[in-house]
């Protein structure tokens, strides 16, 4: 499973007098690891062994060594079974190894034990990967609860809002997210998601103009700026000149060559020169995605329109219906073009459109043109 471009929220324990130096965050890692081990050799309780091996777990799992901190973990949580932050940290382990369903339910296990802040919005994390809004949402809830100035709470409950349809009041959540951490540049990638959903293809271009311009994000993490910038260049494309977005495509390919909003671009403006073929060509990197990056709805209708100019009808009905299985609106859309190709859906739900563009498909071939 991919994972995601931001740290998890770990909130820990205070440290007794004699451990600073192993708690000192300020240290490299490996330093963190030395010093977390001569603090173990000298801990005098069962709290002082684990809260060692707890901080030496955290410091092996930002080294990347994941076995060797979960086992460090799991020796801390036999000094102290009942510690929701050691659960928390080992639910983060193996949330970095990409086991999703084994983080859920390390964090699960920590609310066992304590009604514990980074458990309830690392939980809601989880749920939001399986897409299980309500339930992600229900978790953002109980950490606002307990702290509502947590600006990573706020964050995820705008994404839980957004996957409920609900992107409306998620910009509330992500607008308090950006006040209470500036330069928070997942809240702005996540607020460009939401005006997207509502269509303010204008307020996306200018709200990433802002989270790109210089100073705003201090700390800026590549692959989410990348996104952002890709956003930015799909807001783009719904009101600017084709001129003006080709430009920013071929901009935005100069500096990442794989990106695939750019790729998707240039495709469908090479599609609609009547170059299918070249088209075809150019957007391999789309239908490979090598790199396991989302896809669009509209890349995927890219695909699917290139497809079916190419012949390639099975190939274009299951990138239909791909991409109404990303953006239902798309079955609008479709429908309306249906129509006028004379094949009328029974109604605008997606397995409507589908039964219908398969008639289209197979009576028409190629002349079943989704294009606007």
């Amino acid at each position: 499973m991919r994972r995601l471009l931001f740290v998890l929220a770990t909130l820990s324990p205070a440290a007794p007098a004699w451990a600073q130096s192993c708690t000192d965050r300020v240290a490299a890692p490996e330093d963190q690891v030395a010093l977390c081990d001569q603090a173990f050799e000298a801990a005098g309780t069962p709290e002082d062994a684990s809260l060692a091996l707890a901080y030496k777990g955290e410091a092996q799992r930002m080294l990347g060594q994941f076995d060797d901190a979960a086992a460090t973990l799991q020796q801390a949580l036999g000094y102290t079974p009942a510690n929701a932050w050691v659960w928390v940290e080992l639910g983060n382990v193996r949330y970095d190894q990409g086991d999703t369903a084994g983080a859920l339910a390390h964090y699960s296990a920590a609310l066992a034990v304590e009604d514990y802040i980074s458990a309830w919005a690392n939980r809601a994390e989880t749920w939001w990967q399986f897409r299980e809004g309500q339930r992600c949402s229900d978790d953002a809830d109980n950490a606002l609860r307990l702290d509502p100035q947590y600006a990573y709470a706020n964050e995820i409950k705008g994404r839980c809002l957004i996957d409920l349809g609900e992107a409306d009041q998620a910009l509330g959540y992500f607008d308090t997210a950006i006040s209470l951490a500036p330069g928070y540049q997942n809240a702005y990638r996540n607020k460009l998601a939401a005006l997207s959903a509502l269509g303010r293809h204008e307020e996306v271009v200018a709200v990433a103009d802002e989270a790109l311009r210089p100073g705003v994000v201090t700390e800026s993490n590549p692959a989410i700026e990348e996104d952002i910038l890709a956003r930015r260049l799909l807001a783009l494309g719904e009101y600017a000149p084709p001129a003006t977005v080709a430009t920013e495509a071929a901009a935005l390919l100069q500096r990442y060559p794989q990106n695939l909003a750019a790729v998707n671009v240039q495709g469908a403006a090479l599609l609609a020169d009547g170059k299918a073929e070249e088209a075809d060509q150019v957007t391999q990197v789309l239908r490979q995605n090598p790199n396991g990056a989302r896809m669009e709805a509209t890349y995927l209708d890219t695909l699917a329109r290139i497809d079916a100019s190419l012949g390639r009808m099975d190939a274009a009905y299951a990138n239909y219906e791909a991409a109404m299985g990303i953006d239902a609106a798309l079955s609008k859309t479709y429908a309306r073009k249906l129509s006028e190709l004379g094949f009328l859906p029974l109604s605008n739900a997606p397995t409507a459109v589908l039964t219908a563009l398969r008639r289209c498909i197979d009576l028409k071939k190629t002349a079943c043109v989704m294009a606007e």
